[in-house]
């Protein structure tokens, strides 16, 4: 390469570190035709094309550059992280894995590639890859910040205190470690700390991370008054607007729900993502007026896109518009037929209006398109039960599938009994608000805030690892099955990935419902009314009623009668809800869902 290339190449990069990739791409044309070849030429395009937003020319000119230099780990470490961003995980994954084994001392690699794998959910493929980067730069803020995540991520939140403290003091402009460094002095309970740890929290996350914090607390004034501090400073912060939102129903206040989003949403730099928070929040309130308003507003300011119609879908669907709805559906499934979200939308529609063949087909499609997500199994449970279709058993055998077993007793508690009695002291005081959550299934009851098991409570991590004891040892029951939605994922272990506890008053229930980004879920009776499991069905939970909306009168295929101490695990596409009980004393269970590992 010539002086001349060189000087160019040099002056490009400078631009792409300025932030000026326009600047960049017209430096590099300049390049001669020889240069303009060269992996580096090629690599330096590739970023100004990303930084352009021209993404197929970016990834053409990625490529380019690696078959030319296949062993530059740096450029397959930024083409992994293109592609990331693209939400191709699997081949971003990848692209790193080749990366590490092209130069196996490039700890950014390393480090990129525990964070992805973390992201997807493989913790136990992110341990070893940080352990390489941990290796190759110990006392680097990021590795130590991943390293507290990881912790974070596992349960472990010592561990991710001792590793994010140390992150911040090393980089205390990481605002990220902050951030994590506030919430595991949280979930250890000692909300002071993590309080300190934010500092004056001058930006929106951490000012959010504030908020958040003095909710779990229970200083609801305090926290509403942060919320509302953020969303007026920094309008456009989402996350603290969608926290509020949720927040306020909780609190009795559910008709200044979205009050924030539409201050927010009024003004100039208002985002698309800012919208979609704010779809997103009138879906959980239930607001289908609302979401047809601002779906229509979305759609007239950034144009014609699925997610502006996927939200219209469900506010007529809210708004019982059903027969509407269907025609619509129809005609932007033709128009964005890789979209499966409006797959599912013309399944449930479908559904609805009585048009089995045509629920069938679109619910095949979206089981294809995305068959790890539930929503398109639960609707085919139905379809081929009206349809009294052999696959309805084969899908889901409510006899095998649904699973019942006493709790292990974990280690430290002389008797199953006594071990509840201290549990539900814990999970009584985590209840903090009066209301339940208007976006969750309940009805006449609260439910705790964050996730139960992100806490170093020993009586929680004793409760955590014995479901997942108790969980394993049932599932050792069951063969895999190549091809089934729920049996072909079966592995033997598992983890945790989401856990709440709710407790229901009398006349409280679930709502008919599923979890979509689940696997398996369940319930645990921590601690039950006399008039529950006495004889009869108050406040049993019930397996093959679909949700209400869809119009359907359907029996259950299986009744669980509740037993303090037992739990029941099931697919998480299975229609699930409770029936209501009458008693002065609170239900009080607990819940999560779990993966494969």
């Amino acid at each position: 390469m010539s002086q001349a290339d060189i000087g160019l190449l040099q002056q490009a990069l400078g631009l792409l570190r300025a932030g000026q990739p326009a600047q960049a791409g017209g430096t590099l044309a300049r390049l001669s035709a020889a240069g303009q070849q060269h992996p580096d030429a090629l690599y330096l395009a590739a970023l100004a094309g990303d930084g352009l937003g021209r993404v197929g020319d970016a990834e053409q000119l990625f490529r380019a550059a690696i078959d030319r230099a296949p062993g530059n780990a740096g450029y397959r470490n930024s083409y992994a992280l293109f592609l990331s961003r693209l939400g191709r995980g699997a081949e971003a994954v990848a692209a790193l894995e080749a990366a590490v084994a092209a130069a196996p001392d490039h700890a950014e690699a390393w480090l990129n590639l525990a964070l992805l794998r973390q992201e997807r959910g493989d913790l136990d493929g992110a341990a070893p890859a940080l352990g390489r980067a941990a290796a190759l730069t110990p006392e680097a803020p990021r590795v130590l910040a991943a390293t507290g995540a990881l912790a974070q991520a596992r349960g472990d939140a010592p561990a991710a205190r001792a590793a994010l403290t140390r992150a911040v003091e090393r980089d205390p402009a990481d605002l990220g470690a902050r951030a994590r460094l506030a919430k595991a002095l949280g979930q250890q309970g000692d909300v002071a700390a993590a309080l300190a740890a934010l500092g004056a929290a001058e930006d929106p996350q951490l000012a959010t991370i504030r908020a958040d914090l003095l909710a779990d607390a229970g200083q609801m004034d305090e926290a509403v008054a942060a919320y509302r501090a953020v969303a007026t400073r920094w309008p456009g912060h989402a996350e603290a607007l969608t926290s509020l939102a949720f927040l306020l129903p909780q609190l009795g206040q559910p008709e200044a729900a979205l009050d924030g989003f539409r201050d927010a949403l009024a003004g100039d730099a208002a985002t698309p993502g800012l919208w979609q928070a704010a779809l997103a929040a009138a879906r959980g309130s239930g607001d289908g007026a609302t979401l047809l308003d601002w779906a229509a507003a979305a759609e007239r300011r950034f144009g014609l896109a699925p997610e502006w119609r996927l939200a219209r879908l469900t506010g007529l669907r809210l708004l019982c518009r059903f027969a509407e709805a269907l025609d619509e559906v129809r005609t932007e499934q033709a128009r964005f037929p890789a979209e499966p979200g409006l797959a599912n939308h013309r399944a449930w529609l479908a559904l609805r209006q009585g048009e089995l063949d045509e629920a069938e087909a679109a619910a095949l499609t979206a089981s294809r398109m995305i068959p790890l997500e539930q929503t398109a199994w639960s609707l085919l449970s139905v379809i081929w039960r009206l349809k009294q279709d052999p696959r309805e058993a084969w899908l889901i055998d409510y006899d095998r599938l649904v699973r019942t077993a006493d709790l292990v007793v974990p280690d430290g508690w002389s008797s199953r009994a006594a071990f509840l009695g201290d549990l539900r002291r814990v999970l009584e005081a985590r209840h903090v608000t009066r209301n339940a959550p208007s976006e969750q299934t309940l009805r006449g009851g609260t439910q705790t805030r964050g996730e139960l098991f992100a806490t170093t409570d020993p009586v929680l991590i004793a409760f955590r690892d014995a479901l997942r004891r108790t969980v394993e040892q049932s599932l050792a029951g069951l063969a895999p099955q190549t091809g089934h939605p729920f049996l072909g994922r079966l592995t033997g272990r598992v983890r945790l990935v989401g856990s709440w506890s709710v407790r229901l008053q009398g006349q409280g229930f679930h709502v008919s419902h599923i979890h979509p980004q689940g696997w398996l879920s369940s319930a645990f009776y921590v601690a039950l009314p006399p008039e529950v499991g006495s004889g009869g069905e108050a406040g049993a939970l019930t397996f093959g009623t679909p949700d209400a909306s869809l119009g359907l009168d359907l029996e259950p295929r299986r009744v669980v009668i509740p037993q303090a101490g037992r739990l029941a695990i099931f697919p998480s596409y299975a229609w699930h809800g409770t029936v209501p009980f009458h008693s002065e004393s609170p239900r009080l269970t607990a819940a999560f869902d779990a993966l494969p590992v």
